[in-house]
């Protein structure tokens, strides 16, 4: 008998700030709702403003702060909007819808400009505002990407352009009738690309409580028997790592097509 193992931002207009001295960046800008998404954050400083009169120092710090921080990353996001413009030609620009870009441009502000988290960001606006590539930008794609590791956008990477051979083996207690835990044999992922390749089983988790990917087994677990009694004592199970549909169309929207030179 064969036994097989079971396992189942500001008080000033933002916008207006970030179009000075700007080109293409300015036509991106005119498309993307930053007034409207950022003038909620005004309110709880505006307020202040009026019960700390007593104090200059503080006065001074609310309405310097706003300033002080745009001045630092006004160049960062000109940037990010060059690029934006460069993938989408200006006959196919549309306004952004706020459902996508507001979380994009909230998401932006807590991710490195070299990360390839940013990455994701701005491809994701940049198909928001592309009228054939519109239907890409799913509006849950970015509180997905503001949950992945720089790790996890690699395996992302990598999963696009391929599957990945994945095989353990789980050895078999015929006396008890049970298994012990599966141990990985053969993975054919390069998890040398990662930071922590140690941690590519739990990647691989998270991306499937996602369901952007996951290991799945392909075909049966080979029995493996030993002795003239041929008593089985465990079996290998061949599954491979790859994208789910979502996962997929998710890649062709967010993911880059050549990884930052930080991490490639």
């Amino acid at each position: 008998m064969v036994v097989n193992v079971n396992y189942e931002n500001s008080i000033i207009d933002i916008n207006t700030y970030m179009m000075m001295g700007m080109d293409k960046p300015e036509d991106i800008a005119k498309l993307l709702p930053l007034s409207d998404i950022y003038k909620d954050l005004a309110q709880p400083a505006a307020k202040q403003v009026g019960g700390a009169l007593e104090s200059t120092a503080k006065v001074a710090r609310l309405l310097l702060a706003p300033i002080e921080y745009l001045a630092a990353q006004s160049d960062r996001w000109q940037r990010y909007l060059t690029r934006i413009a460069e993938q989408v030609p200006e006959e196919r620009r549309i306004e952004a819808h706020p459902q996508v870009a507001g979380p994009v441009l909230e998401g932006l502000r807590y991710v490195d400009e070299n990360n390839v988290i940013a990455d994701l960001f701005i491809n994701l606006l940049a198909r928001a505002i592309d009228r054939d590539r519109v239907s890409e930008a799913h509006p849950a794609f970015a509180s997905i990407i503001s949950q992945l590791s720089s790790d996890e956008a690699q395996i992302i990477f990598w999963l696009r352009k391929k599957r990945f051979l994945y095989r353990q083996y789980a050895a078999f207690n015929s006396e008890q009738k049970t298994f012990s835990a599966k141990q990985v044999i053969e993975n054919e992922f390069p998890t040398n690309k990662l930071i922590f390749p140690e941690n590519f089983a739990v990647y691989m988790d998270h991306l499937h409580s996602l369901n952007l990917a996951g290991i799945w087994q392909q075909g049966n677990q080979e029995p493996i028997f030993e002795g003239e009694a041929a008593i089985q004592t465990g079996v290998n199970i061949t599954s491979y790592a790859q994208l789910t549909s979502f996962g997929s169309m998710f890649a062709q929207a967010c993911v880059p097509e050549k990884l930052p030179d930080s991490i490639a």
